[in-house]
């Protein structure tokens, strides 16, 4: 990302360096050169892993799949203290610094959307217009955006592996990393589509899967209720249910044992878009290391300024 920065900079010290008329005197053309040669190489050599995406060289494949189905509204009791929003805003939460730090990294990315509740919907084929996607994780994504009811995993397993099929043979290869972030509460509604057969499809076709679960087991969810003066008056009542009960387990179970080749994250966790970069291999700018990164930038910037200026 500061590449461009560096070089720039670069020229225009060079042109201070030449318009001071150091280069005329002997004694110190040669050291003012080296020095300004070594600066901008430490600069470089600090800068380049800012943007380095630890994985395969190519570009990054990252399928998400979203449950939008009428659990994914729930919620704790307004006024409670655990109020977090509803589960697909909490999930929103988690994905949203994701892309944040895809969009940091130099790695170019591929992002495919789609939604699903008993049946699955392509919203976005694969597109590497992060703000889009963002947009439409943001903005798109509603429980209210699929008509069917309920809400069926095997179905959203079984309508991401046609995206990954429709890839470019070029792209399918073990030089692209390849993965598929799965959004859900786990609440099966629905007679389950054979999930097994697409896991092991997508598995054979190098994906890796996160399971982002969200719903709290401890405090009880529901559907809001407010009056015309918008005060809460209680959770709907939804096919003779008022709670929703999230489910770790299914969703554990698709991430898998393999921890190379799934994993289980937490919607509801502060740490959860950290678990998700990690897993998809990005290093972005935040944190201690890019802190520290920053800091020494900084710090040869300020150096190699002050000895051109106090040799000028």
């Amino acid at each position: 990302m500061f590449a461009y920065l560096v070089i720039v900079v670069a020229v225009l010290l060079a042109a201070y360096w030449w318009r001071q008329g150091l280069w005329k005197d002997p004694a110190r053309e040669r050291p003012v050169f080296v020095v300004l040669v070594v600066m901008l190489g430490l600069l470089l050599y600090v800068d380049r892993d800012v943007d380095q995406f630890r994985g395969p060289s190519g570009p990054l494949l990252l399928a998400i799949a979203t449950d939008v189905s009428l659990s994914m509204g729930t919620m704790p009791e307004p006024g409670s203290g655990a109020d977090a929003g509803t589960r697909l805003e909490r999930a929103q939460a988690a994905l949203i610094p994701v892309l944040a730090s895809l969009a940091t990294t130099a790695r170019p990315a591929m992002v495919s959307v789609s939604a699903f509740t008993s049946k699955a919907e392509t919203i976005l084929a694969w597109d590497d217009d992060l703000s889009l996607v963002r947009e439409i994780i943001e903005y798109v994504l509603t429980t209210g955006l699929l008509t069917e009811a309920g809400s069926d995993l095997g179905v959203a397993l079984n309508g991401v592996v046609p995206l990954f099929e429709s890839l470019p043979e070029a792209l399918r290869g073990a030089d692209y990393a390849k993965f598929l972030v799965l959004v859900s509460d786990g609440e099966q509604t629905v007679d389950r589509s054979n999930s097994d057969v697409a896991l092991a499809k997508l598995r054979e076709l190098g994906v890796r899967i996160i399971a982002l679960h969200v719903g709290m087991d401890e405090v009880p969810e529901g559907l809001p209720v407010y009056d015309d003066n918008g005060a809460y008056i209680g959770f709907e009542e939804v096919q003779g249910k008022i709670f929703s009960l999230p489910d770790t387990e299914v969703m554990r179970a698709i991430a898998g044992n393999d921890p190379q080749e799934g994993i289980f994250v937490k919607a509801e966790e502060s740490g959860a878009a950290g678990e998700i970069n990690e897993f998809v291999g990005l290093q972005g700018n935040g944190g201690p290391g890019g802190l520290l990164r920053f800091g020494v930038i900084v710090v040869l910037w300020g150096l190699l300024i002050l000895i051109l200026h106090r040799w000028a």
